[in-house]
Formats: C-alpha cells, sequence, structure tokens
C-alpha cells in the first residue's frame, strides 16, 4: 500500500533538450523530447512554457517558383516629410529567386531594371553585400550589382585593375569589413582573399604607381598572405578583426593588411562549414557550425567552446555538409539565435533555436519542406512588428515569425507542438503513483493535450503507451484524478490543432510513495 504523500509544481523544462544523460539521470527542468515549443513568450515577456510562434508570409506575392537564393536589406537617410517625422529613415528590402534580383514590401516585390535572370539559378545560395546603397552580389559565374534607390541591376565591373577572378571561376563568398569588398570562394584559388580599395567596390589594383594604405589588396598580393586551409567561410566580426573560417582551422585578420595587418592562427583543430553558418550577439559573443557538427561560441583572442556537445551533440552529427545548407540568424526579440539545417534537395529537417536565457536548445520542425529556409535575414524594419526574421523559403516566399500576434500556424498549416516533462522520481527511485494533477494554463490559450506514461525505468516509460490521455483548457483546471504507477513517470503536454496555441503556467503534481515519503530529485 502506499504510504507516503507529496506534492509539487511541475515545472515547464526550461534546461531544453539533453540527449547526453541516462534516462534515469535526466537533469532537472531539462526535457528528453521536445518540438516547436519554447520556455519564453515574446508576445508578453514572460519565462512561461508553450508553442512557439508561427510563420506568416512577409510578402503574399514572389518573383518565382524556386528557392529564395539571398535575403537583404539597405538604409538610406531621407527628409523627414513632417514634424511628426524624426529619423527619416527608408529601408529597402532585395530579394534573388531563381537568378531574378527584385526590390520587394510586405505587399508585392517589383523585379529589378535588367534583374530578371541576371544571375546564376543553378547555385543553392547567392550571397551578397553592400556598400554605399549598392549591393554586390558573388554566385561564382556572374559579375553583377544591385542601386537600392533605382531598383536597377548593372554589371559590375573594375574602374582600376580587375575583379577577383580565375578564367571563368568568381567568388562565391563576400562580405563588407573596413569600408571594403571582401571576396573569396574562387574554386580554383580557394586559399586566397581579395579586398577592394576602401570606400571604393570599383578599384581592383593591387599594385598601384604611389602606393597606399587604402589600397585594394589580395592574399597573394600581401605580407599577410593566403589562408594554408581552404577558406569556406569571411566573418567581418569588428572594424579591426576579420575572422577567415577555414575547412579546419580558424584564422584572424588583425588590422587592415595594406597597412602591416596580420593573420594569425586561432585553431588549427575546428573549422565551419561553407557559406555564413555564423551569427553575433549584441554582446560581440560569436556562434558558429564547426565542419565537426557542433555550435561553438567565440570571442576574438579565446578559445571556441563548444554549446552543443552535452545537449544534441549526436542530432548535429548526423547533417551532411554536401547536401544541406546551415545558416545561423540572431533573434533580438527572443535573446537567442536559430540554426538551419536545409536539405538541398527538399527533403524535411529539424531546425534548432537556441535560447541564451536559459541555455538551452529547442528543436523545430515545419510541416511542410518548402518552408525550410535558403536564406535568413534579421529584418531590422521601422515598426515592431517588422523587427523580426526573415526566411527566403524553398517555395519561393519570403516568410518571417509572428511574434506579435502570434500566429498559431505556420502559414495556414497546423504546428505539432509538444515536450515530454520528466522523469518523475523521487530520492532512491521507490515506487510511486500519480495521484492528481491541476494545471493551469494562460487565461486565452487553447487546450492542451495531456498523456501519462509510467513504467519501471525512465526509458521504457518513454517507449511505453500511454496509461492514460485528456486535455487542460485555459485558466485553472479541475483535478485529474486518475491514476498511474511505476519507478518513473513523464507527463506530456502539446497541441497539434490548426490555428490553435498554447501557454503553460504550472501543473501540480500529487504523488503516493509505496517505500515512506522521500524528497523528490527529478
Amino acid at each position: 500500500m502506499p504510504r507516503g504523500r507529496t506534492r509539487f509544481d511541475l515545472p515547464w523544462p526550461s534546461g531544453g533538450l539533453i540527449e547526453s544523460t541516462a534516462y534515469e539521470s535526466q537533469p532537472r527542468e531539462s526535457t528528453v523530447d521536445c518540438q516547436n515549443v519554447r520556455a519564453y513568450e515574446p508576445s508578453t515577456g514572460r519565462s512561461r512554457g508553450g508553442q512557439r510562434a508561427g510563420l506568416v508570409k512577409h510578402a503574399d506575392a514572389r518573383t518565382a517558383d524556386g528557392k529564395v537564393q539571398t535575403l537583404g536589406q539597405v538604409v538610406a537617410r531621407t527628409t523627414p516629410a513632417n514634424q511628426n517625422e524624426v529619423g527619416a529613415r527608408s529601408v529597402v528590402s532585395y530579394a534573388v529567386t531563381n537568378g531574378t534580383v527584385a526590390q520587394f514590401t510586405s505587399s508585392a516585390f517589383t523585379t529589378a531594371t535588367n534583374g530578371s535572370s541576371a544571375l546564376s539559378s543553378s547555385v543553392p545560395v547567392i550571397f551578397s553585400s553592400q556598400l554605399f546603397g549598392v549591393v554586390y552580389f558573388a554566385d561564382g559565374t556572374n559579375e553583377k550589382k544591385w542601386t537600392a534607390s533605382t531598383n536597377t541591376v548593372a554589371t559590375w565591373s573594375a574602374s582600376s585593375g580587375s575583379l577577383p577572378t580565375q578564367g571563368s571561376n568568381k567568388p562565391r563568398l563576400i562580405e563588407t569589413w573596413r569600408g571594403r569588398i571582401v571576396c573569396s570562394g574562387i574554386s580554383t584559388d580557394p586559399h586566397n582573399w581579395f579586398m577592394s580599395k576602401v570606400g571604393d567596390a570599383d578599384d581592383w589594383n593591387y599594385s598601384p604607381t604611389t602606393a597606399t594604405r587604402v589600397q585594394a589588396v589580395a592574399g597573394n598580393q600581401s605580407e599577410a598572405g593566403k589562408s594554408s586551409d581552404i577558406i569556406n567561410a569571411l566573418c567581418p566580426y569588428s572594424d579591426d578583426i576579420l575572422l577567415i573560417f577555414g575547412d579546419h582551422s580558424i584564422w584572424q585578420m588583425t588590422g587592415d593588411p595594406a597597412e602591416g595587418g596580420r593573420l594569425d592562427l586561432v585553431t588549427d583543430t575546428i573549422g565551419s562549414t561553407w557559406g555564413r553558418p555564423y551569427c553575433k550577439s549584441p554582446e560581440g559573443t560569436l556562434y558558429f557550425f564547426s565542419n565537426q557538427g557542433g555550435v561553438y561560441s567565440m570571442a576574438p583572442g579565446k578559445t571556441p567552446v563548444n554549446i552543443s556537445d552535452q545537449f544534441i551533440a549526436k542530432k548535429l552529427d548526423s547533417y551532411d555538409p554536401d547536401t544541406t545548407l546551415v545558416q545561423m540568424v540572431w533573434s533580438d526579440v527572443e535573446r537567442g539565435f536559430y540554426l538551419y539545417l536545409t536539405p538541398l534537395g527538399g527533403g524535411a529537417t529539424t531546425n534548432y533555436f537556441f535560447d541564451v536565457r536559459n541555455n538551452s536548445w529547442w528543436p523545430d520542425k515545419f510541416a511542410t519542406n518548402g518552408f525550410n529556409p535558403t536564406s535568413v535575414h534579421l529584418f531590422d524594419g521601422d515598426s515592431s512588428s517588422d523587427r523580426t526574421v526573415l526566411l527566403g523559403c524553398q517555395d519561393g516566399y519570403v516568410r518571417k515569425y509572428d511574434w506579435s500576434t502570434p500566429s498559431k500556424n505556420d502559414d495556414g498549416v497546423a504546428i505539432d507542438s509538444y515536450v515530454w516533462a520528466g522523469p518523475i522520481q523521487l530520492q532512491n527511485k521507490p515506487k510511486i503513483m500519480l495521484t492528481e494533477m491541476q494545471a493551469a494554463l494562460d487565461t486565452g490559450s487553447n487546450d492542451v493535450a495531456f498523456s501519462v506514461y509510467a513504467a519501471e525505468s525512465a526509458q521504457a516509460a518513454k517507449a511505453s503507451s500511454a496509461k492514460f490521455t485528456g486535455s487542460f483548457s485555459s485558466g485553472r483546471n479541475k483535478s485529474e484524478r486518475r491514476r498511474a504507477t511505476g519507478h518513473n513517470i513523464f507527463v506530456k503536454l502539446g497541441n497539434s490543432t490548426s490555428n490553435q496555441t498554447f501557454s503553460y503556467e504550472y501543473l501540480n503534481i500529487g504523488l503516493s510513495s509505496f517505500s515512506g515519503p522521500r524528497s523528490r530529485q527529478w
């Protein structure tokens, strides 16, 4: 017969997904499995669990039926229209879909003059970078630029010297650093890097008549030299530091290479995947996806630290770098970053959100594979609803996370969200009986379905059939008094109904012990 009784609130597992421990020793306030949920609610600013915000179309139109290869924006200053306007800030967004360049707003896409099929439609992603209102593209084949003020595409040609090229092979990596356009990623010259003259993206003369500190410079034309490793990514960390990620190494360019800057080895054991597999927090912490499949945090002058190994290492080891596009983007609203692992063949995938507040990982899945992004951008619009992460999706649409409402679907498709709470155990793991559950949800929450699992071991409980199921409704619920017995008990909470979401306040648990009362240890 049961001898001891105890009650406690079962907290939301704000520690996120942790798969590196034994089932029996799952860390307190973490979860063995979850999908499409968060520990923080951006719409209210409260730390409480629930379903993530859904996706909505940022623009109802699209330029073509195909992958969005790049996204970006150009910010300009205009004259205030009246005394009610302060900054007179103008934001112009652009996208490339199937090689076609277009300007877009939330209502329409406008193909640029000379923008139709201006760039390669065969590459999965095209990187771009802007200098003084002009955007320069790197697709490995073409030399094109787009002027935001006129929505016009033109040939990017050198006024002095020659643009980086080797035969028909051109750069596929491009960034802006210290007022220079920086290129790399030529397939037949993969160790080299190239920089335009300071303030002039058209000047590529590495040997002017009079040498200056602002002249164009390249790895094979400077004392800094080429990278000894093939270059996979360029990261302009600060005005004084450019990080060069190799296949299995990281190099730091400190200072301008035209005036004594040097290239120093940071590590020869860790590199990155190809492209822009990194993002940076407002505080200056850099996060990147390594060549070994883990996510690292890094500050200049310090050794990179793996922040995924103790949580989801096995999941991140399974990706294929040749067929998977890795992208990361910081989210100001959610205080964390997204990691997207998009199969270029269009298959299903799991993406991840890292919550900096709680040092926790949260896996996400879109119900429709066409929603997986081939380009991402942290959009800095004027209204609060436009300060969001934009996804250029495989089906050609640009979507965004709707945090302000929030959206209860992914562009009309139901979000399958769930989390496993537990295992519920008592110290020394005696046999226990779940005798009562009383839940409280947000007063505006939709119903949340629950399932209770119990067995002799935590692993067996996770794999077992539910002992009983039911649902909780908004606000404070009446007690649920059905029972389940075992040494380990899980409660799974979730919602998979279209146009519904849920938000969790607490779940009060009543237990009886078969070996006398003990303090809980889950």
